[in-house]
């Protein structure tokens, strides 16, 4: 049983198959490959971020990422630690109402060379990642975190709170003391 259940969890651990995890481990830090991407050529990485832009071209979908350290889950951490910038680069059409800037993403694919180009009136080296496997993901929830002013309570959920619950007696359920 304690087997099934490891062996469940490290299978959850990401959404990639633990195949492409275990081909990726000892890939260079993202400094190394902004460096110098040719010495990477055709190595399994797993890199992530957030979308900077998204170009389709006549055979291509080009994503710019902004890289972000990955956590267990390989999601990219909320943090504004960066190493720069990279291309990932597919031959499918992705579409850019859903692969829009500020989205979160998580690519797997090999090192396929460097990409001169510029940031604003600077000009880049973009490391380029040919896609094998990518995922998109969901927003983060907020739930819980937002504070609800005409609730006068933070994370109300209805049957949380009673009458007169809030900051303020009267204020806190809709019915009850001024609504």
């Amino acid at each position: 049983m304690a087997t099934l259940l490891l062996a469940t969890l490290t299978g959850c651990g990401g959404p990639f198959p633990e195949s492409t995890v275990e081909a990726a481990k000892d890939q260079p830090s993202f400094g190394a490959l902004r460096q110098d991407p040719t010495a990477y050529r055709g190595r399994l990485v797993i890199l992530g971020g957030k979308i900077v832009q998204i170009q389709n071209r006549k055979n291509s979908t080009v994503l710019e990422i902004v890289q972000r350290p990955l956590g267990g889950d390989q999601r990219p951490l909320s943090t504004n630690q960066s190493g720069g910038r990279f291309l990932a680069v597919t031959a499918k059409f992705l579409d850019p109402s859903i692969y829009k800037r500020g989205r979160e993403v998580t690519v797997a694919g090999r090192v396929s060379g460097v990409q001169p180009g510029t940031i604003g009136k600077r000009s880049y080296s973009y490391p380029v990642i040919s896609i094998s496997q990518i995922h998109l993901w969901q927003p983060e929830s907020t739930a819980g975190a937002d504070y609800d002013w005409a609730m006068m309570n933070w994370g109300y959920e209805p049957g949380m709170w009673g009458p007169g619950m809030g900051f303020f007696p009267g204020f806190g359920m809709p019915g009850f003391g001024m609504w």
